[in-house]
């Protein structure tokens, strides 16, 4: 019988960032920007886990019942240190519009895991209990501690930056169209997964090397004397493992290349849309009556989601789904009231999913999205 795990940890981190940006008139249209930030990252660890495995067993018709014992305690630390540039162009057109073009290079400081001793410990007892006759206190050396350090640390990763698009006014500036693409090269990313034999937990692990490239695209205005509002975006995202694989506990290697990158939606859209009532304007005139309703905005919202996978397989996803919401806000000056409906098609979809054969059995579960909701809030202003 397993004992519960008893666990301490302390995760001190200290982070730095040195950040410098130029912007360079080459001519009166075009303008240069060259940036550079330094940036440093300490991280520690200090671990006090323990976990006892009691055992019943029979030894030549005599019951022995001994308990095997180990504690892990050690502090580890590391610190990582980037210099990331940025290089852009901007081209200025007449009408307040602009392209432009950037590369830059992109950093996220790597860390320890505190999820992985459950498996560790575990394992470990499980190890020693074979052919134990006796109580046993695992003993570990300076080499042992050494390789716990190489299990729970995960690096850091890096990624190389691509991206050009446009800033366009249209309509005279009624409208707003913003477009965008751009190609990422990934090493070590960083990824979420579950840990490995025992328990729910999630940890920090690195892929090799992976890539996204996408297309985004925002077209905001305002219509009828700018009683009408809107905005409606549109992203497209292509991430893929190009080189990562493990091997699993039977010892199996798994290659994840050509794999989509978990979390990541290949589609999202969105659009809304607000017209405004006046009540009555001549109220604004009259300081003195502090909540006369004097205007009513109406509005409708829609967000939607592409295909997305939860594991690195791509074995499990949440397929496209979309939720719409309305409001009406009344403005009573110093006074507002909002009522707001939310997923009012009550559509059922998955914020998250993962897997877990922890008790044996591979389980799937699945967080599901907030259902139709529908609330009131009143904000008041002094």
């Amino acid at each position: 019988q397993m004992e519960p795990i008893s666990e301490l940890f302390r995760t001190p981190t200290f982070n730095l960032g040195l950040y410098h940006e130029s912007n360079i008139n080459i001519t009166n249209h075009l303008r240069a920007t060259l940036g550079l930030r330094y940036d440093y990252s300490h991280v520690a660890i200090h671990y006090d886990t323990s976990a006892r495995l009691l055992l019943d067993e029979s030894v030549m018709g005599i019951n022995i019942k001994p308990t095997i014992t180990s504690t892990l305690a050690h502090n580890e630390k590391n610190h990582f240190k980037q210099l990331l540039p940025k290089i852009g162009l901007t081209y200025q057109l007449n009408d307040g519009s602009n392209v432009y073009a950037t590369w830059s290079k992109g950093y996220r400081a790597g860390g320890f895991n505190i999820q992985m001793f459950s498996d560790i410990l575990q394992t470990e007892l499980s190890s020693a209990a074979q052919g134990a006759r006796g109580d046993v206190d695992v003993e570990h050396d300076q080499a042992y501690y050494n390789n716990i350090a190489k299990t729970i640390a995960y690096k850091p990763e890096t990624s190389f930056n691509y991206e050009i698009g446009a800033h366009l006014n249209l309509q005279g500036g009624q409208m707003r169209l913003d477009l965008a693409a751009y190609y990422m090269q990934i090493k070590n990313q960083q990824l979420s997964v579950l840990a490995n034999n025992y328990g729910f937990g999630r940890m920090m692990t690195n892929a090799g090397k992976s890539h996204s490239c996408g297309a985004e695209a925002t077209l905001r205005g305002g219509a009828l004397n700018d009683k009408l509002s809107y905005g409606v975006s549109y992203g497209f995202t292509s991430a893929t493992f190009d080189e990562y694989s493990e091997t699993n506990a039977a010892g199996v290697k798994i290659n994840y290349k050509y794999k989509r990158v978990p979390f990541v939606p290949q589609h999202t859209l969105s659009a809304n849309a607000d017209y405004l009532i006046n009540i009555d304007p001549a109220a604004l005139l009259d300081p003195t009556n502090k909540f006369h309703l004097r205007s009513v905005t109406v509005g409708l919202n829609m967000v939607a989601q592409g295909k997305t996978y939860w594991d690195e397989l791509n074995t499990i996803a949440q397929n496209f789904y979309a939720t719409v919401g309305a409001h009406a806000d009344a403005n009573f000056g110093s006074m507002h009231i909002n009522l707001w409906v939310r997923n009012l098609t009550d559509t059922k979809y998955n914020t998250f999913a993962v897997q877990s054969g922890a008790t044996g059995t591979k389980y799937t579960f699945g967080q599901l999205g907030n259902p139709f909701q529908i609330g009131v809030d009143i904000s008041l202003h002094f």
